[in-house]
């Protein structure tokens, strides 16, 4: 009778540790696709940006293409909604209405308007990504990577502030005023987008980076650089992209320490 009892208890014991064993599994798997779906979202948020922008700026057609990404990004942020936890749920529906409506709105804004918001979108999506990486860190008792993770992603987040403040100041850069204001925000931003090379070297020692920083640097010491609009627009798209590399750098780089490594970005 004992041994039957020892069995039972030993039988009921392993029982649990399986589902909790299991319980895990499904909350890690729930974190890496979550984060898997906004790093998508955030890529197709710069397609949209960059397929607007010109469209604003130099007229060009790209309908076919706008709504395309319209469509990724309204099925990205409905299976966001479908995969996350009850109580999240609401976050992630609120990011859809503000998709929404930076869809439905990006033709009747300024340039500079459609750069703000849909910088405040990107930002938005990099928000969830780092409560979602922090919740899952806390989970694990990774108090080490947790450290280096916010110090790295404060830098990122103030180099991406400082970039919008820059752009911001471009459709003004022909004014006196606005020429002081550029050339204060130039300093800013290349010093924010420099601290970056110790969190990813090569995405910031890239030629395409490199070369923007020079211009970045020309605008910052001088009033007279005669760089058009257009060229300070694809400058600031440049720093953009490696600030984006940056920050896919070091999140891959800690996802695949506790998980898996991530997936490629599908291009739209």
């Amino acid at each position: 009778m004992f041994v039957i009892i020892s069995m039972l208890i030993s039988v009921s014991i392993l029982g649990f540790m399986f589902y909790l064993a299991k319980q895990r599994e499904s909350t890690l798997q729930r974190k890496y696709e979550l984060l898997v779906d906004l790093r998508q979202v955030l890529y197709l948020c710069r397609q949209h940006r960059s397929a607007t922008h010109h469209v604003l700026m130099f007229g060009e057609h790209r309908d076919v293409e706008i709504e395309h990404l319209a469509g990724l990004l309204n099925e990205k942020t409905t299976h966001l909604i479908s995969i996350a936890h009850f109580d999240n749920k609401p976050m992630y529906r609120v990011l859809q209405l503000k998709l929404k409506a930076l869809i439905r709105d990006w033709s009747e804004r300024t340039i500079s308007r459609n750069q703000m918001i849909h910088g405040k979108a990107i930002r938005h999506c990099m928000f969830l990504m780092d409560e979602v990486m922090l919740a899952w860190l806390i989970e694990v008792n990774r108090e080490d990577l947790s450290d280096e993770y916010h110090m790295n992603w404060q830098q990122v987040i103030d180099a991406m502030d400082a970039l919008t403040q820059f752009r911001i100041c471009i459709e003004e850069m022909n004014t006196p005023e606005g020429q002081t204001r550029l050339q204060h925000c130039a300093d800013i931003l290349a010093r924010k987008v420099n601290q970056l090379t110790m969190v990813s070297p090569l995405s910031i020692s890239s030629p395409t980076c490199t070369k923007a920083l020079v211009i970045l640097s020309d605008v910052g010491k001088s009033l007279d650089s005669h760089i058009s609009a257009e060229a300070m627009y694809q400058m600031s798209e440049d720093i953009s992209l490696s600030i984006a590399h940056v920050y896919d750098h070091m999140l891959g780089e800690l996802i695949e320490t506790l998980y898996l490594p991530l997936p490629k970005l599908l291009t739209a």
